[in-house]
Formats: structure tokens, C-alpha cells, sequence
């Protein structure tokens, strides 16, 4: 069965780096790799100078949690990222030093939407569409495979909830004194 998933996992990952090229993607996909941390960084700014500095600490402590969680998990599992499988990879940005599974773009995406989403639902048509455009871009560039970019999304969301169950419980660190803004 393990075989069975890591071919279609193979294929599909194929299908995407070869078969999806285009002149937009390939300018615009492998400068995600840093963008995406600037991004999610930025938003943290964004809360922080409008005065949400609890929504800014949560998703600082959640992105965080979120790291010490995944990266573990990385060397833990320790799979080859495919271009060290796939001679034929199209690699479109410099090759990674951590291993494939999960993908960390994906779960960090992935948990700040879900966390943002929560308390600023009118964000989400936003941020979903951002983070799953990520999640693509890390196969696209022949970095992950698609099994490493879902069980990061998967992970992601998990962590989220947690991280605002956590919140909800920690409501003296994490509310503003309005806490019906934040769905306290």
C-alpha cells in the first residue's frame, strides 16, 4: 500500500512540475520560498500597529508552536525531497537542507489562516487562496511532494485549532478587553 501511495504521490508530483509550467509561475513560484515568511511576518506587523498586539502575539506563539512542532517531525521522518528521487525534477529554487515531510510552508500557511480566519472571518477569502497558492508553488518548484504539502495543510489547521483552544482557555493573555471580537 506504501508503495502504491508513493507512486501516485511521484506521479501527481510529475504531473504538476512538468505539466503546469508557465512563464507566471515560474517568475513568480520560487520567490514564495521567502515571501511566504515575509508575508505571514508582515500580517504580525499589520496586527501589532493596528492595535490587535494579542492578535499579533497569538499568531507569533502559534507560528512558533507550529515550527517546533513540524520541524522535529521533519528529521523524525527524514524523506527525501524529490528532486533526490526524480533525476527529471524541474528544481526552480536552490535545493533545501531539511528533509521533505511535512512541508513547513504548508503547515505554517495553513495554521496562520486558520488562526487569523478565526477571529477575522472577513480575511479568510484572503489568506486561504494565499496559503494554498503556497502550498502549490513548494511542488511546482520540485521541492515537495504533494503528500509532503498536505499532511502540512492537515497539520496546520490542526495546530490552529489547538493554538485558539489555547487561546480561548488563556483568554488574560490572548483577549483584547473587547472580547467579543474575538469571539470570547
Amino acid at each position: 500500500m506504501l508503495e502504491y501511495l508513493e507512486s501516485v504521490d511521484s506521479a501527481v508530483f510529475l504531473d504538476i512540475n512538468h505539466n503546469l509550467t508557465n512563464p507566471l509561475f515560474d517568475a513568480v513560484f520560487p520567490s514564495l520560498r521567502e515571501l511566504t515568511y515575509v508575508f505571514w511576518f508582515l500580517l504580525i506587523v499589520y496586527f501589532w500597529m493596528k492595535n490587535e498586539k494579542k492578535m499579533a502575539l497569538l499568531l507569533t506563539v502559534s507560528i512558533v508552536a507550529g515550527a517546533l512542532f513540524t520541524y522535529p517531525l521533519k528529521f523524525l521522518i527524514d524523506r527525501a525531497r524529490p528532486y533526490e528521487e526524480i533525476a527529471s525534477t524541474r528544481l526552480l529554487t536552490p535545493a533545501e537542507a531539511d528533509p521533505s515531510f511535512p512541508s513547513a510552508h504548508a503547515e505554517m500557511s495553513f495554521l496562520a489562516a486558520t488562526v487569523v480566519s478565526r477571529f477575522h472571518p472577513e480575511y479568510a477569502k484572503y489568506l486561504y487562496p494565499f496559503s494554498f497558492i503556497v502550498v502549490l508553488s513548494r511542488v511546482y518548484v520540485g521541492v515537495h511532494f504533494p503528500g509532503d504539502v498536505a499532511a502540512g495543510v492537515i497539520l496546520g489547521i490542526i495546530i490552529g485549532k489547538v493554538m485558539i483552544r489555547v487561546a480561548q482557555r488563556k483568554k488574560d493573555i490572548f483577549w483584547e478587553v473587547s472580547r467579543d471580537h474575538y469571539g470570547g
